[in-house]
């Protein structure tokens, strides 16, 4: 939740169409290959080890929300962060007491790859957990130099 301010909204579309999104997962048994792909017009492609489903996507008015109907299923999700290499999604209603995930969580492919190898949840989570120190550092260093300002300034007229 803390990395929600420094992302992106679904109006932003340059952020999340037409890029292929890999699902990843905190579950060690999860091994299958499964990207979502958004075109313009609202077609969602959904890839299952290579093998293809077509959908629609639809934006929810002006919300960062989407419905994905695929297979003649409708599910609404809302947006809690995007930025060029995440794309992190809630399913509407309380899915943990359902026993199901909390987060949907969607990484553009290549960012999933590091050192040759693809990157396990860990290490993907790392790379999420850095953009957020590094927007906060950088919230830190204009408090400090705001700060310094102000003092100059009162130290001026003093």
């Amino acid at each position: 939740p803390k990395i929600i301010p420094y992302g992106e909204d679904l109006r932003e579309e340059n952020f999340w169409l037409s890029k292929r999104w890999k699902e990843v997962r905190d579950d060690e048994g999860f091994h299958e290959s499964i990207l979502h792909i958004f075109n313009e017009g609202g077609e969602y492609l959904l890839s299952l080890d290579g093998n293809v489903v077509k959908g629609n996507w639809k934006r929810l008015n002006k919300d960062n929300t989407l419905i994905l109907e695929i297979a003649g299923k409708s599910e609404l999700f809302d947006l809690r962060f995007l930025n060029g290499d995440f794309m992190v999604l809630t399913k509407h209603g309380d899915q943990v007491k359902k026993g199901l995930r909390r987060y949907f969580c969607l990484v553009y492919e290549p960012a999933t790859r590091g050192g040759g190898k693809e990157l396990d949840w860990r290490n993907i989570m790392e790379k999420m957990f850095n953009i957020w120190r590094e927007n906060s550092l950088s919230l830190v260093a204009w408090l400090i130099f705001v700060g310094a300002i102000g003092l100059i300034i009162y130290m001026s007229f003093r």
